[in-house]
């Protein structure tokens, strides 16, 4: 008998059934993926540097996308976008920097845009004809961190990274001065003007220059500069002395410095010290002299030629300078004067003796003072140069000249003064013309009289004498009897040398005639 369905079914053996497993190995390849875009995600951000806004006055050069940002010409950043503000009506630039730029973008950083640009300093920026206009940047790690920056108009004349010290120089004139031009140390160029602006008083000019390392050791408490602009022209007693830098400063100008002190033990100047600037050379070289006594010189004559700055010599040596010339008119005494106030330094002076104190010293210079105005000291205008026809004051020792004495409440007091050469030679001048006129008007006079005491006579004179020639003229005539008598006479006087001549022609050839007589033919 056959087993029935159910039997079997009993029969068959038991399967061994296992759950399935909730991964799938499909399930992968998304996960790898996700992995993949996150890794690369993370490397992308990584790398990823901050966005910055830079703001310029125009985008001239500059495409989005294109235009890098170099420092060294190596690049640390692109420009994504350019815009405008129509509120400030500049650019704004906004770039991508590289992470490792992160810690110099501080507001001490400066962007600028390169392209060729030409100045007194030369061509710059020529490599940009073919590569492009691209975004400097002058990188600091000091200051206040910042994402939002202001572009320069003009690249800087020196970056951070380049070795040396910068300097304040004031003047009151700038000259042909000017960004760019070259700061000169003993014909070298060692530096340039970084920076040139007004003062805001309006009366004065500050510049701002870098020079580099090594040349930076040299300047110091006792450095001099002064504009090297142009050729230096001065006239001196020892002739005729030209000096300039080199050609580049006179065609564009420039500055130079001299230190008087270079021994070691003198501190270098530290970076941002300030300093004057001379006009020229032979002006640095000048002692200042206003520090020291003053005194007011009233002169008789023009003080025209003179000017402030004029020296104050005694015999040759400058003991000060002219420090002020006014026009003043005294309301009581209805009278106008033109006082010169002038600065004396004692400190040029050496003295002999020992004094105790600075009382003394005053008191001292007053009786020294009065001592030599007592015998004669006194103040002169003399022409310094007859080309320009400028003046300088020169004190010197008059024994002929009138008595002074110097009135020590008068702050400052006045110094007693003698007419100088132009002066006197006015007033011997027009001495000599009052003489001459006075003389003029003498001869004049006796003119006139001889003219009418003489007149008569001379008449008469001229009267005779013309009848006097009248009857010379009568007996010279043709016809009358005295030049008849004249002609007769000299034919006579004509044959008798005819006849002399004939004798001596025959004693000449016969000479025995005298002894023996003349013979017959």
């Amino acid at each position: 008998m056959n087993p029935s369905q159910d039997e079997l079914l009993e029969n068959l053996p038991e399967s061994d059934i296992q759950p399935r497993s909730k991964f799938s190995i499909v399930w992968l390849v998304p996960l790898v993926a996700v992995l993949i875009g996150a890794w690369v995600g993370y490397k992308a951000w990584s790398k990823t540097g901050p966005t910055i806004t830079i703001t310029f006055k125009t985008a001239a050069g500059l495409e989005a996308g294109k235009t890098k940002i170099k420092y060294k010409n190596v690049e640390i950043g692109l420009v994504r976008s350019i815009t405008v503000n129509h509120d400030t009506n500049n650019v704004e630039v906004t770039a991508e920097m590289t992470k490792d730029s992160k810690p110099y973008l501080t507001d001490q950083t400066r962007f600028w845009v390169v392209r060729v640009r030409v100045n007194v300093s030369g061509v710059s920026g020529l490599e940009t004809l073919l590569s492009g206009a691209y975004i400097g940047i002058d990188p600091s790690t000091e200051g206040r961190k910042t994402r939002q920056f202001t572009g320069l108009d003009i690249p800087p004349v020196v970056t951070r990274n380049i070795p040396g010290k910068h300097f304040i120089l004031h003047t009151r004139n700038l000259g042909s001065i000017e960004r760019d031009v070259p700061v000169y140390y003993r014909k070298f160029n060692v530096g340039q003007v970084e920076d040139v602006k007004l003062d805001d008083d309006g009366k004065s000019v500050t510049m701002r220059i870098f020079i580099r390392a090594p040349y930076d050791q040299w300047v110091n408490k006792t450095t001099k500069f002064w504009n090297a602009s142009g050729i230096d022209f001065s006239m001196s007693a020892g002739g005729i002395k030209m000096d300039s830098e080199s050609l580049v400063s006179i065609l564009i100008g420039g500055i130079a410095f001299e230190t008087r002190q270079l021994d070691r033990n003198v501190k270098a100047a530290e970076n941002n010290s300030e300093f004057k600037l001379y006009a020229n050379h032979a002006d640095s070289l000048k002692k200042d002299f206003k520090i020291g006594y003053q005194y007011v010189l009233e002169f008789s004559e023009s003080v025209r030629g003179l000017t402030v700055g004029a020296p104050v010599e005694f015999r040759g040596i400058q003991l000060g300078e002219v420090t002020d010339i006014k026009l003043i008119y005294d309301t009581q005494l209805k009278k106008i004067s033109v006082p010169v106030t002038v600065t004396i330094d004692y400190g040029r002076i050496a003295f002999k003796g020992n004094v105790d104190s600075a009382e003394q010293l005053y008191k001292s210079r007053q009786e020294r003072t009065n001592y030599f105005v007592a015998r004669g000291l006194r103040a002169q205008l003399q022409t310094g140069n007859l080309l320009t026809g400028q003046l300088f004051v020169a004190i010197d020792f008059f024994p002929d000249a009138p008595p002074y004495s110097m009135d020590w409440h008068n702050n400052p007091p006045e110094f007693p003064t003698m007419p100088g050469t132009l002066g006197v030679m006015k007033k011997d001048i027009s001495s000599i013309r009052k003489k001459a006129d006075a003389m003029l008007t003498q001869v004049n006079a006796l003119s006139r009289r001889l003219n009418h005491t003489l007149e008569p006579e001379l008449s008469d004179t001229l009267i005779q004498t013309k009848h006097t020639l009248a009857a010379i003229e009568e007996t010279l005539k043709a016809d009358s009897p005295l030049r008849q008598n004249l002609q007769n006479t000299l034919q006579e006087l004509s044959r008798a040398a005819r006849s002399m001549k004939n004798l001596t022609d025959y004693l000449e050839r016969h000479p025995e005639s005298l002894l023996k007589g003349k013979q017959g033919d």
